[in-house]
């Protein structure tokens, strides 16, 4: 629990960032999410949390609360969500705050999710989304159900019209650079203010990553209408779904920013949401490694992150070739990682400039350019004795004009992998998806003592 005295007390060089939570009646919910925030660790990731309280004009004990955990409060002026959400982000512009992380103030959303969001601005995104993954309630599954097609059905209209991969048009937690907030213009006074931020956002081509998040549910009385609120959503997408001509003078320096190279494997590594990663690095990459290791520590907590260096010229035991067999490492617990394989430097050893990112419970591997350079033809192209019978094959991509239908499949379906291939897609510029075809006899071994890192 965030004791009060805890959350306004500044860090000496950190990062300025608004913590942004609109509110009209949430007494109980603001006290659970403020509680649930990890204070601690946003700052030892280099963050300095203001936190501000847009209310409403509350009639409860919601402002009372607020003072209590030493919370900023802003007495909204305009009317709705969008009101408070523009508010908010003109204070956090007003005050130096390099970036803002919007919150539903009801329990909602996991606050340790801020710090994933707050690890890919700092990468180089400009706006990231918390993607709901609801947990089960077998009090509400028909409420549930309910919202869920609603929230597929409006995810897919926004993809379909947008044509940008969106899976979650609605979600209540969302970080984005105050810097681009200016050139996106923003209107909506409703519940329309995601829509409007994320398509908007999508369409002037910012840089925007989209990763899993929890989702309860909320504590107090909703406030959204399901058809009332649900309609004027859905206005706003037809609306700024083709906004394409934002006046974007402010955006044109971030849509011409250099790629940051590490940001998509960073992205791709949060969006499978694992707590237990190997990155095989070569001797000339550790550095990387280990930069990638404090970013993923940043963005999760609890992570655990072991680094085994390796000298791709030598082809020791513990360096494995270049995209990497997922059976070649079990954590020491027993517990199968995600394996990611940074690329080497010779063409002869290595052929391939880009990061693999091995995923054992789907079966999976998923390539990702990391550098300018390019080896060979195809630097995405796997060795050729993965490719044959029993190794691994291309995962068809999704047409443009079928990418909505996969998005809305990936709402209503259960299926994991279905889910991770979406999340997969939607966070990279451009990335490349094997699927392993059949499983050949390999046997698993213990990792070898690496740099490991834990948070």
């Amino acid at each position: 629990m965030n004791e009060p005295s805890d959350l306004h007390s500044p860090t000496p060089g950190s990062v300025p960032v608004a913590i942004l939570l609109p509110t009209l009646n949430e007494e109980e919910g603001l006290a659970r999410t403020l509680d649930d925030i990890p204070v601690d660790h946003l700052r030892s990731a280099g963050f300095d949390p203001t936190f501000v309280v847009v209310d409403g004009h509350s009639t409860d004990r919601t402002l009372e609360v607020a003072r209590k955990y030493g919370a900023t409060i802003l007495v909204q002026t305009s009317k709705g969500k969008g009101g408070a959400t523009r508010e908010g982000l003109a204070w956090a512009q007003a005050h130096g705050m390099r970036y803002a992380v919007l919150i539903d103030a009801d329990f909602t959303y996991p606050g340790t999710g801020i710090a994933s969001l707050l690890s890919l601005l700092e990468a180089g995104s400009d706006l990231v989304i918390g993607v709901r993954r609801p947990e089960f309630n077998p009090l509400g599954v028909v409420r549930a159900a309910i919202h869920r097609l609603g929230d597929g059905l409006l995810n897919y209209i926004a993809a379909q019209l947008s044509h940008s991969p969106i899976l979650d048009i609605c979600s209540g937690l969302w970080g984005i650079r105050t810097s681009v907030v200016e050139g996106l213009e923003l209107e909506s006074t409703g519940f329309e203010i995601e829509a409007e931020v994320f398509l908007k956002s999508f369409r002037s081509g910012l840089r925007v990553s989209q990763i899993p998040i929890s989702y309860r549910n909320r504590v107090g009385v909703a406030k959204l209408h399901a058809v009332q609120d649900g309609a004027k959503i859905l206005l706003g997408i037809v609306r700024h779904s083709g906004a394409a001509q934002i006046r974007a003078d402010p955006l044109r320096s971030h849509r011409q920013a250099p790629r940051q190279p590490l940001r998509d494997l960073q992205a791709i590594c949060l969006a499978t949401d694992s707590h237990d990663l190997v990155i095989f690095s070569p001797l000339a990459r550790v550095a990387e490694a280990n930069d990638l290791s404090r970013r993923l520590s940043a963005g999760k907590i609890g992570v655990k992150i072991t680094i085994i260096p390796y000298d791709p010229l030598k082809q020791s035991v513990v360096g494995p070739p270049s995209p990497l067999p997922l059976a070649a490492a079990v954590s020491i617990d027993g517990r199968v990682p995600i394996v990611v394989s940074l690329p080497g430097e010779s063409s002869d050893s290595d052929p391939m400039s880009v990061a693999v990112v091995g995923l054992p419970n789907s079966r999976r591997l998923v390539c990702v350019p990391i550098g300018a350079d390019q080896f060979g033809d195809d630097p995405f192209a796997l060795p050729e004795h993965m490719t044959r019978s029993g190794g691994y094959q291309l995962e068809p991509a999704a047409r443009a004009r079928f990418r909505s239908l996969s998005i809305l499949t990936s709402s209503f379906n259960g299926s994991v992998q279905q889910k991770e291939l979406a999340l997969l897609r939607a966070n990279a510029d451009s990335l490349r998806v094997y699927r392993e075809t059949a499983r050949g006899e390999t046997s698993s071994s213990v990792v070898p003592t690496g740099v490991e890192s834990s948070a």
